[in-house]
């Protein structure tokens, strides 16, 4: 299968379907103009392609200085393990290395061997504000 990685911006539609495969909107609750803003807004952006089909992102958020935030690592459930998420990785750690950016992100507990294969350590506990209790 032949997998093409971009880093030109994806249409709104792809994004959002993407997004919805994840089932990360279910919990951002975006619209398909949001996310491609969080897109254009991203240090840099890679995008998986099968033929036309958009099966996976990730995206470094960064001041472009000293520190880089990789997040939105997904890839679509019909593609996974088959190597997508660690080429765009990969992709991200290279632009991140280019300019001396120290990178980190948060991730769940248990996909903590999947990057410390990629040479990843853990080295913080993550914390995240409380949403708010509607009473």
């Amino acid at each position: 299968m032949d997998i093409r990685y971009d880093t030109e911006l994806p249409t709104e539609d792809s994004i959002y379907e993407l997004y919805e495969n994840l089932q990360w909107n279910a919990y951002l609750q975006l619209s398909k103009h949001q996310l491609l803003t969080a897109m254009e807004q991203s240090w840099c952006a890679v995008y998986a392609y099968h033929e036309d089909r958009l099966v996976g992102t990730g995206r470094i958020v960064s001041d472009g200085i000293i520190n880089a935030y990789l997040c939105g690592l997904g890839i679509h459930s019909d593609y996974r393990n088959r190597g997508i998420g660690s080429e765009i990785t990969r992709l991200l750690v290279e632009y991140c290395q280019k300019d001396n950016l120290h990178l980190q992100f948060f991730c769940e507990e248990e996909l903590v061997p999947y990057y410390e294969k990629m040479n990843f350590e853990v080295f913080a506990v993550g914390m995240k504000r409380q949403q708010s209790r509607n009473k």
